[in-house]
Parts: C-alpha cells; structure tokens; sequence
C-alpha cells in the first residue's frame, strides 16, 4: 500500500507523480495532486481526455 508523500493517506491504484518544481519527494494522492495543480498553476483548469460531458 503506497502511501501520500503529502497527507500520508493510501493513494489507491492511482498514485500521481509531483512536478519537479513542486519539491515533494514521492507519489500523491489525487486531492494533494488537484491541491498542488491549483497552488503552482492558478486559473481553470480543463480536462481534455473526458469521454463526454456527462461525466
């Protein structure tokens, strides 16, 4: 079980790698990855690889 770098809770089947620029030293979570996206890269934020806008 791999563990956030950040708030140290189970990061799933998904563990986010950090930016370089973040300085954060291991995988993420998804709420600390949107967390550091938002903080380093202010403004909307966009997903391209949705199926349809339903989801």
């Amino acid at each position: 079980m791999t563990k956030c770098a950040l708030c140290d809770e189970d990061v799933g089947n998904t563990p986010y790698n950090p930016m370089p620029e973040w300085k954060v030293k291991g995988p993420l979570c998804g709420k600390c990855y949107s967390s550091k996206l938002e903080e380093h890269y202010p403004g909307d934020h966009i997903r391209v690889n949705r199926l349809n806008e339903e989801d």
